[in-house]
């Protein structure tokens, strides 16, 4: 994966994207095979080097009983600039300006305040205020409506070139923009292209996805 690309992981239950996931995120160890991170094999980062360098947004975001600013910096020393910067990157700015104090706002316990796709974009901006150099998205679209998964996808094709993306994806608007989306099939990598490249294979099981996702809707 190409620094500062946009990678999209695809597939059916089972496929093996959350295995992938958690490979890379070294929840566990490759029992063969090795994962290189600039050509350095991934087990050998220190844990603060690699927490470090990794961003990770959950399906299912938590939020602290706190403000919006606290929800974003996680304890960390993050300066307001970057905090602010993050939350402009995650296009959720402007929203916690409309609140009664603006970041200082408390959004209640488990964020109860918030819709579901709010939450996620405060999930979006923590995991940005780190910097990170790679970052991970699980299912981050899977529970929020349309107009708010369209803010996700514009706020990672803005992204692309300053920090690399791998978002595994159930609803595959998601990531059609992405650079490359690769197809997982029964632990397998079955097919791999763009978006367009993807839709023109014969029976090919992005396809069919798609096409299916697009009936549902």
């Amino acid at each position: 994966i190409p620094a500062g690309s946009f990678y999209g992981i695809v597939g059916h239950t089972g496929s093996g994207k959350s295995t992938l996931l958690s490979l890379l995120l070294r929840f566990y160890t490759a029992q063969a095979g090795r994962i290189d991170v600039d050509d350095v094999p991934l087990a050998s980062y220190s844990d603060e080097h690699f927490r470090a360098s990794v961003g990770l947004v959950p399906q299912e975001p938590f939020l602290l009983a706190a403000n919006a600013r606290e929800n974003i910096s996680m304890g960390r020393s993050i300066s307001e600039a970057d905090i602010i910067a993050a939350a402009k990157a995650a296009r959720v700015h402007e929203f916690i300006l409309q609140l009664e104090h603006g970041y200082d706002t408390p959004l209640g316990e488990g964020g109860a305040r918030l819709s579901t796709g709010q939450k996620q974009l405060i999930a979006i901006a923590r995991a940005l205020a780190g910097k990170p150099r790679i970052l991970f998205l699980d299912e981050a679209t899977s529970h929020i409506d349309s107009e708010t998964e369209q803010v996700v996808q514009l706020a990672l094709i803005d992204l692309r070139g300053k920090v690399t993306i791998v978002a595994i994806a159930h609803r595959l608007s998601t990531i059609r923009d992405a650079d490359n989306i690769i197809v997982l099939n029964h632990g397998k990598l079955s097919e791999q292209g763009s978006h367009a490249e993807l839709m023109v294979l014969d029976q090919g099981i992005y396809q069919k996805l798609y096409l299916l996702q697009a009936l549902e809707e």
